[in-house]
Parts: C-alpha cells; structure tokens; sequence
C-alpha cells in the first residue's frame, strides 16, 4: 500500500490503516493492564472503589456508602499482590480490617475519592463493564474495568487522527499519522489510559472539543460542533479538573471566530448560539466549580491567596526549586510509571528534552518552506497547551504549600496539541528532501522507547 495516499484525508480514504494503528492501540493498552500489577496505578485504588460502589448501588455513592466488605477484600488484594513492596512503603505485618487503619504513609489509605465526595463521569463508565461481573474475584473485575480505559485510548487515537488532519494544511496532511502514532505510543499515556481512572475520559472529552474546534475552523460552524463544545466542555470539567483550560480556550476561540467573520453577515441564528454557547459554559464552569467539586468556595480563597504569594524561585521542602519541578513534569510526561516510583535513566529523559527542544526550535526558527499552518490551528494548539500548562503550574506547583506535585499525566488533555507541536516541530527542523524519512524515525524511536521502558524497567520491576 502506497503511504504517499495517507496525505488525503486519512480515515476515509485509508480504513485499513486506521484499523492497524486503532489495533496497535488496543493491543498497546492491553499489554500495559497485564504487565501493570493490581493496584499500581495512581490512585486506582480509590478510583476503582467509587466505580465499584456505583455498580453496586445503581446511583452516586456517599461517604456514607463506604463497604467494610469491599474494603477487606481489597486489603486482600493489597497483600497478595504485593502492593506495599511495590510501592516502596511496606504494609503492616497484620493485615487491618479497614482502609483508614492502615498507616498514613500508604496511598490506598489517602486516595480515596469517596471521602471527599468528589464524583466523577468516569465512574459511570467504569460501573457498566462492573454490573455483569459483580459476583467475580476484585482482581479480574479491576483487570476488567481496565479495558474500559483501553477503549477511551482508542477514540483519543482516533479523535487525534482526526483533529491533526484538519489542522494540517492539505500538502502536509500525512503527518497526521506520526502525531497520532506518538499519541498511540507514549509509554506513559498509554500506561495511565490503560489503568482504572479519571483521567482516560476527561482527556477523550477535551479531544473532543478540540476537534469540534478544528472543524469548525476547517469547514464552518454546525448545530453539532456548538453542541460537541458545548457538552464535551461540560462533560470534561465533571469528569476532572485537568479539563479547566477548556473554558478559557472557548470563550477565546469563539471571539476568534466572530472577529475573524467581521466582513461577513451575520445571522441572529449565529449569533444566539454562540451567546448561548457562551452561557451555557458559564453556567457549567459554576457547576463544576461549586457544585460538583469538592473544592469549596473557602478553599479556592486560599489556593488564589496562595498563587499571589508564592514565588517563581520558591524551592520546596525537598530542595525542589520551580524549574526543576517543570522539568520532572515533562519527564513524568513520558514515563514515570507505578505511583510515581518507577523512573526510567536519566539519560532517556535527556534524549526525549533534546526531542522537545529541537521540535521547539524548529517552530521559533525552522525553515518555513511549504504551505504555513493556519493560525487559528496555532491558536487552538498553542493556546491549549499553554493554558493547561498555567493552570497546572499553578494549581500543582505554585500553589503547594509543601511539595511541588508533579505529574505529567495531569497534561494528558493536551495530549493532541503536545504531539501535534512535537511533530510539527520535527518536520521544520528535518532536511527538506528527507522529511518523511526524518518524521518516522523519531517516531520509530519512540517505539523503541516504549518498548525498552516495558522490556527493561516494568518487567524487572513488578515480575523480574
């Protein structure tokens, strides 16, 4: 099969390799659950605990709602799966009879949403593949429920496929299949979407509204673009706080949109829906932030105060300063697996900062031969990945009042953007006759990465 076809309108005019790439993905995923123990994965413990009660009890679950059964057999769970070794803080010799019995220090004790009252969307999701197999052993219903988050990955692959292809000018629409080929094999965006959480469909819904973006831009405003904005904004902010850059980025990209159809009539059909469209987000911003998160209005107060006190050179109480603390943020972006204890060699993240930077340059001074991306893709790019970066340092970073909480998963809902800038990136620095070439030998590059991070750190880790 001819690659040269991939630059036209990839997923139409190419099914079988959008079969592959969606098969790699879900073969990708499906190795990560088997190689990943129970219960090592960022706060699957009480993520898995709140989808459990909601099958359970067929409604959203409350403190009060709390199983002394499930959380024995979890305990179990915990002890036969090795969980404090793995974690590097060992169980107590006794196995206790409640979670809240076990010592601070261990995460299962801590991350548990069902105590804070912060519901999700996810768990929703997670409770339909729960319902038919409540009778069955925790283990298999958690490996089970994993698959879940595998089958959010695929529609992220696709959604990226998708939006990249419409951001793309038309001479340069191949490289849609790289930027979504690096979305399907980052080794730690595949290892969190494979895992129980909150994150796989937080991040399925702001790809959603990006590609109603670009859409938009691409080919006009529908009734079904406002309405995927407008719900899949809403739906993110329910389903995780990562989804907050998406208010600020529609409201710019409406005003985007209006200015840039000044010399055009204007509807009152137009111009109610976008108001609406503007309302509508307002109202679920509110929502989100007062009713269904757990922050209260006292303690927004204090992380607001807290932002304005604190210090770009603040170093925390670990000797952490702030630009270290971005950097370990875009190494934990790539791969930083378990709980956050299973760094690759320093060396590897070197490498992929060398990626990154190159690809930065090659923006601010590559050659700009060829049809130019729009600016509205630049815009919705650019301006997503830089909100989600401002709201994550501050909320994570600034706003810490002892440690510096990095994560890069907590990212993830600019997955498309971060690709599609990375290998943009590449192209422009790539030598002119040899950019195709150049292009998939990164992304070979990657796969070997993720290949060895599998091979050479997960495997001796957990079954060596």
């Amino acid at each position: 099969m001819d690659i040269d076809h991939l630059d036209r309108a990839p997923c139409r005019t190419q099914p079988l390799w959008l079969a592959l790439l969606l098969a790699l993905t879900f073969a990708h995923g499906l190795l990560y659950s088997l190689v990943i123990p129970p219960w090592q994965a960022p706060d699957e413990t009480g993520h898995f605990e709140m989808a459990w009660l909601t099958a359970h009890l067929g409604r959203v679950p409350t403190v009060g709602d709390m199983s002394p059964a499930f959380e024995r057999e979890l305990l179990r769970s915990l002890y036969q799966w090795r969980y404090g070794e793995f974690i590097g803080r060992p169980l107590p010799e006794e196995m206790p009879a409640r979670l809240d019995d076990l010592p601070p220090m261990i995460h299962a004790q801590r991350s548990r949403p069902i105590q804070a009252n912060r519901f999700s969307l996810a768990y929703v999701w997670q409770a339909l593949f729960l319902v038919p197999i409540r009778s069955r052993d925790l283990t298999f219903q958690l490996r089970f429920a994993r698959i879940s988050s595998i089958l959010l990955n695929l529609g992220i692959v696709w959604l990226a496929l998708q939006t990249c292809s419409d951001l793309l000018p038309p001479s340069r629409r191949y490289l849609a299949w790289p930027m979504a080929a690096v979305v399907a094999l980052q080794p730690q965006h595949t290892f969190i979407n494979s895992a129980v959480g909150d994150g796989p469909l937080a991040e399925l819904m702001a790809c959603l509204v990006l590609r109603c973006w670009a859409h938009l831009f691409r080919r006009g405003a529908t009734a079904w673009t406002t309405i995927g904005i407008v719900l899949g904004t809403g739906a993110g902010l329910w389903t995780k706080a990562t989804t907050g850059f998406l208010l600020p980025l529609d409201l710019g990209l409406t005003l985007w949109w209006m200015l840039a159809r000044r010399d055009h009539a204007r509807t009152w059909r137009q111009a109610m829906v976008l108001t609406a469209g503007i309302v509508v987000l307002g109202v679920v911003a509110w929502a989100s932030i007062y009713v269904l998160s757990a922050v209260s209005p006292s303690g927004l107060g204090t992380m607001w105060n807290s932002a304005f006190s604190a210090s770009l050179l603040w170093v925390d109480q670990r000797g952490i300063p702030f630009a270290e603390a971005l950097l370990l943020t875009h190494d934990s972006l790539w791969a930083n697996f378990g709980w956050m204890n299973v760094p690759v060699s320093g060396r590897w993240y070197g490498a992929l900062l060398l990626l990154s930077g190159t690809a930065a340059w090659g923006w601010l001074f590559g050659a700009r031969d060829g049809d130019r991306v729009p600016s509205w893709a630049g815009a919705i790019t650019g301006g997503s990945l830089l909100m989600a970066v401002l709201i994550y340092a501050w909320g994570k970073l600034l706003t810490q009042p002892q440690y510096y909480s990095f994560q890069g998963r907590y990212l993830f809902p600019v997955m498309i953007p971060f690709a599609f800038l990375l290998v943009g990136g590449w192209w422009y620095v790539a030598p002119s006759q040899r950019r195709r070439v150049w292009i998939w030998s990164v992304v070979i590059l990657i796969a070997l990465f993720d290949m060895w991070c599998l091979v050479g750190y997960l495997l001796p880790r957990y079954w060596g």
